[in-house]
């Protein structure tokens, strides 16, 4: 791995580095790697290429007029004969670099370039790059290559490390000082598994809405489609969402000594939204018998049937606003797409006629052929001993990603590499009542990047930050952050919406 990094080097530096020009990096070499374009790209001036799809249905169209003036490189790498992993390095000019790189990842399942994450990453005056996970568009190519799973859940990042190093180190005649990953969601998966399988890739990376157990996230997803579409009384309307809720606030809001719609540590929330079982006629503001066994399901998460044996983080009291992503219509297309080409190799499954099977399923999607798509290595001891720092954090209030599983990951980090070790290398930061990478009514406004970047560059470790919420533009709550086991705990005087009257403590 190191010998391919600097073999990469070596070859860019024959380019001329005190003359090169963006186009020159056209002949630029890189193994099993080719260039297709290099051009200069004028401030504000970047399109998204022909055909790039929004990324999500209804998004609007991303804004590059900020994004200044750069370099751009595009290239296929090709490390197998199936392998077509196409690559993005946006570099600013020399005089706006601040000397760093940043990798980029990819939400959802992959299979496009996020050109909005590179603009970010350039406007704070890194050179940035993207890959599309070895793959275009949906996940049909898992049912027949092999090498593009892999590509997928492992080659695709470190393959685009390879080449933004190279082509960074040819247009400034100097590699980059510092590398970084800020990912959340999908791009949980290539952010890991630089830590865990090339540690010498990054010196730091964050990693929110820890969707890294891929080939059990999908079970957790379907437990919940599959839960309250179990017969049509079982569904619950999102109209009833609002009741369930406040039904949990009230069972557990109060517990840690403040009530403001915000439980702090839902999982000793002790709640059954059987309390809310209707005495009388069906409303909004009560759910039947088939709803409350339901909900208890959500609440207990996907577990084998026939040993007990849990699969993946339950939902908890309090996320109930956000149920509705998943009890729709149609399970979310994450896990129909994983289930029929990666568990099945079925086009023509049809979860309704075929449902999930909680045991035998499991086997199936855990095959070898699938582990590659999962980031959950917990062994970090090389990337902690070259003095890498991995920020992780989540959202309790998470129902696309259960929150459970981000905690068990860092416990078992912890177990594996020891306390100190870890402690050394990795904070956890568990957000109460914040949903997906944000949202939700909890604390979400926070950056986790620049305490990456402080304890990297100036070997300050991170401890207890502060989160806002945000309101009509208008900050009216602020809260520590605490790093987990650690939870905000109210001194008991002045304002509960002011972070300088609690303090962090184990709970």
């Amino acid at each position: 791995m190191i010998t391919r990094i600097l073999l990469a080097l070596a070859l860019a530096a024959q380019i001329p580095l005190a003359a090169a020009t963006c186009e020159s990096l056209s002949s630029l070499a890189v193994p099993h790697t080719s260039i297709t374009l290099a051009q200069s790209v004028g401030a504000g001036e970047f399109a998204l290429p022909a055909g790039t799809p929004a990324p999500f249905p209804g998004a609007p169209a991303p804004n590059f007029k900020d994004v200044p003036a750069f370099c751009r490189v595009s290239a296929t790498s090709r490390p197998t004969s199936d392998s077509e992993i196409k690559i993005e390095v946006w570099m600013p000019a020399a005089s706006t670099w601040n000397g760093k790189f940043r990798g980029t990842g990819n939400g959802g399942l992959g299979g496009n370039l996020s050109f909005p994450g590179l603009a970010a990453a350039m406007r704070g005056g890194f050179a940035a790059a993207g890959e599309n996970t070895g793959h275009e568009n949906g996940s049909a190519y898992a049912l027949d290559h092999p090498e593009k799973i892999i590509d997928f859940g492992d080659r695709a990042a470190h393959e685009m490390t390879i080449t933004a190093k190279a082509a960074i180190a040819a247009f400034y005649g100097s590699a980059p000082k510092l590398s970084y990953m800020n990912e959340c969601g999908g791009g949980s998966i290539a952010a890991l598994k630089e830590a865990q399988k090339y540690p010498d890739d990054y010196d730091g990376v964050v990693v929110g809405g820890f969707a890294a157990h891929l080939t059990h996230h999908a079970f957790a997803q379907m437990w919940i489609w599959q839960a309250t579409h179990k017969a049509a009384a079982s569904f619950i309307a999102p109209a009833k969402f609002p009741a369930i809720h406040e039904a949990a606030l009230a069972a557990c809001d109060a517990k840690d000594g403040v009530k403001d719609g915000v439980i702090e540590k839902p999982t000793t929330c002790k709640f059954d939204p059987g309390v809310i079982e209707c005495k009388g006629p069906d409303s909004n503001t009560c759910l039947t018998a088939p709803q409350v066994e339901a909900a208890r399901k959500l609440y207990a998460g996907p577990r084998n049937p026939r040993t007990g044996e849990q699969i993946y983080s339950p939902v908890y009291p309090g996320s109930e606003l956000g149920w509705g992503q998943l009890t729709g219509d149609a399970p979310i297309f994450i896990a129909t797409d994983f289930f029929k080409y990666f568990v099945f190799k079925d086009p023509n499954w049809d979860y309704k006629t075929r449902p999930i099977n909680f045991d035998s399923d499991v086997a199936l999607s855990d095959k070898p052929a699938n582990l590659p798509v999962n980031a959950t290595d917990p062994d970090l001891k090389k990337f902690a001993a070259r003095g890498g720092k991995m920020i992780l954090y989540g959202g309790w209030n998470d129902a696309g990603v259960p929150p459970l599983e981000v905690v068990n990951y860092y416990n078992n980090v912890v177990k594996t590499i020891g306390a100190k070790t870890a402690m050394g290398a990795v904070r956890l930061y568990m957000v109460p009542a914040m949903g997906h990478c944000g949202g939700g009514e909890g604390t979400d406004h926070f950056d986790l990047f620049p305490a990456l970047q402080q304890w990297v560059e100036q070997k300050q470790a991170p401890s207890d930050l502060v989160a806002s919420r945000v309101e009509n533009g208008k900050e009216v709550r602020t809260r520590p952050l605490c790093a987990y086991p650690e939870i905000a705990a109210y001194n008991g005087s002045g304002s509960t919406d002011d972070a300088a009257n609690f303090i962090c403590k184990k709970p």
